[in-house]
């Protein structure tokens, strides 16, 4: 076979592809750069950030929403430019496509993305649900009769599944809930509590600095540090975002509760003796392992690279595409 093998994890905020025997190629924003209406001039992740800041007439669209495909045709464009990406524009050897998908995407829009790498060039499409490319990205074997907790947190949606026999036992999937829920919990506590709205970047990095989950020693984050000396100052501090963290991880702690009680009482030891994994951007947040550790009883260990399971995941997947053949539907 002597056509590509390409994985790709499309995310609510990022996108990242890779291609067997050359890695991780691209990870960048999910996000689609349009010069009046024209798909065919259109930039994609940090080019189209930085050139829509340069040509005020681009316009920027993100295809996917909590999960969802929330723009069609912006979804079939990002799919083109990743695929020519990969493998060129140019190509005798039509590529073989793995796209890790949300687990409750809807056939319609799961059939668009079919259509959408079809036209692209593939040879062959397959979609892949993200708790199984997370399992597989993260060394996981999924062949046997032993059960696998995985909890995948992303920026628009959280999935928590229990795997086994190369598919799901039991599943949640919260769509919309992830970490630009979050963020914007936090965004919506400092309007109304200091009349401030933060730009992006500083929600980010308080997310990543302050923001904690449990009791832990305080920390404060100074938003206006270095700014005029007449400025009166703002200070976030980690203990007046416990209230944002609590109403973040609790939908995530009921969707555990209800895997756990779905899923059949022989496979619980194999969880308690394995424990689970907790993967996606959402796995760095400081103490939300522990927190959901508790809550499953039994320890959940973090990916060291949480971000990539599912997009290693599909390339797993695309390098043994007869596991796809015999456990998924949807197949081109």
């Amino acid at each position: 076979m002597l056509g590509k093998k390409v994985g790709i994890d499309l995310g609510t905020a990022s996108l990242r592809m890779m291609v067997k025997g050359e890695g991780v190629l691209t990870s960048e924003p999910s996000v689609i750069a349009v010069h009046h209406g024209d798909v065919n001039a259109s930039v994609i992740g940090t080019a189209a950030l930085e050139a829509a800041r340069q040509d005020e007439e681009l316009r920027l669209y993100r295809p996917l929403q909590g999960g969802a495909i929330s723009d069609p045709v912006a979804a079939r464009s990002l799919i083109h430019h990743v695929v020519t990406r990969a493998v060129g524009r140019q190509r005798i050897f039509k590529p073989d496509i793995v796209i890790a998908v949300m687990s409750a995407l809807p056939p319609d829009q799961r059939r668009l993305l079919l259509e959408a790498a079809m036209i692209a060039g593939a040879r062959t499409v397959y979609l892949l649900d993200a708790p199984i490319a997370a399992a597989l990205g993260a060394g996981i074997p999924l062949a046997g009769a032993d059960a696998h907790l995985v909890i995948d947190i992303g920026a628009g949606k959280t999935e928590v599944a229990v795997l086994a026999l190369e598919g799901t036992i039991a599943g949640r999937c919260l769509a919309g809930h992830g970490g630009q829920r979050l963020a914007a919990s936090i965004a919506e506590h400092v309007r109304q509590e200091h009349g401030v709205t933060l730009p992006a970047p500083v929600l980010e990095d308080i997310v990543e600095s302050v923001a904690r989950v449990g009791a832990h020693e305080e920390r404060r984050y100074d938003v206006h540090a270095g700014g005029p000396a007449d400025e009166q100052p703002l200070v976030i501090t980690s203990t007046e975002l416990l209230g944002c963290l609590d109403a973040y991880v609790k939908p995530i702690a009921t969707a555990i509760a209800d895997v756990l009680d779905d899923t059949p009482i022989e496979l619980l030891d194999d969880l308690r003796s394995e424990g689970g994994l907790l993967c996606g951007g959402g796995a760095l947040l400081e103490g939300i392992d522990r927190q959901l550790s508790g809550i499953c009883g039994f320890t959940l260990r973090r990916d060291a690279e949480p971000t990539l399971c599912v997009v290693r995941g599909t390339g797993y997947a695309s390098d043994n595409l007869d596991v796809l053949k015999r456990n998924f539907m949807y197949i081109r």
